[in-house]
């Protein structure tokens, strides 16, 4: 047996064996990412898809629709939306009975001294209309159900619903929407998308724990915009106007 042999290996071929091994892992664990990234994609690109359909469908229907994001059960669903087109700033996504009673009850203080038809006596439901949109309580002005289009997409008629890849791990991390003045991370928060084609602006932050996907709408043309990473600055677009300009901060920035 040689000298060599006895003295084992030199400090050169254990840093090579150590590199390989190294190199080995790299691999794996960028192979590993690679495949949890295709999900994270996926997703993603799923939500832009449905939301730049969500706009197709309010042109061709004729009617409002959105799109109304569940933070917390991960779940999206397109709506169809008829009454009322305009959006109340914070405006909830689903009306709270006991506000709308009381706004109701706000309402029919105001209508107190006004003409006897101010309440419209003969239609129960249309004096409950006025006295509500007088007390400001715009939600319950529309309403919106979820929306079926046997004719061109959702050929089942189930419904447009989506859900995440909950068990891969991916998740809504942040919303921006025109209406609100604050982001979101939990609760329901929704996207208005007009028959002229037109739309809130939005920003939509998707994650799977270590990547980020930002999926952006633009107001105006209501179109999709999917970005790899999260933005520089947010406000950057939600509060950039039709011709590249900042718009002035909101009322609650002053």
């Amino acid at each position: 047996m040689t000298a060599r042999a006895h003295r084992g290996m030199t400090v050169l071929e254990l840093m090579i064996v150590l590199a390989i091994i190294g190199g080995g892992f790299v691999l794996v664990r960028s192979g590993f990412r690679l495949l949890t990234k295709a999900d994270l994609v996926e997703n993603a690109t799923e939500l832009s898809a449905l939301m730049r359909r969500t706009g197709q469908l309010a042109i061709e229907h004729g009617d409002m629709h959105r799109i109304v994001l569940d933070l917390d059960t991960q779940i999206y669903v397109v709506e169809v939306c008829q009454g009322a087109t305009t959006i109340v700033r914070n405006e909830a996504v689903k009306e709270d009975p006991e506000e709308k009673k009381r706004a109701l009850e706000r309402g029919k203080d105001r209508l107190i001294g006004l003409p006897a038809d101010a309440f419209a006596a003969g239609d129960p439901e249309e004096a409950t209309k006025r006295a509500t949109a007088i007390s400001g309580h715009h939600i319950a002005d529309r309403t919106c159900v979820p929306a079926t289009d046997t004719v061109s997409g959702d050929a089942t008629g189930k419904g447009w619903v989506r859900k995440l890849s909950v068990a891969k791990g991916i998740k809504f991390k942040e919303v921006w929407v025109q209406h609100r003045d604050d982001s979101l991370t939990k609760g329901q928060v929704a996207i208005y998308f007009w028959p002229v084609g037109s739309s809130e602006k939005a920003v939509v932050e998707i994650t799977d724990g270590t990547e980020v996907f930002s999926v952006l709408v633009n107001g105006l043309t209501g179109a999709v915009e999917l970005k790899d990473g999260v933005l520089k600055d947010v406000n950057d677009h939600m509060l950039r106007n039709v011709m590249g300009d900042k718009d002035k901060k909101r009322e609650t920035d002053k």
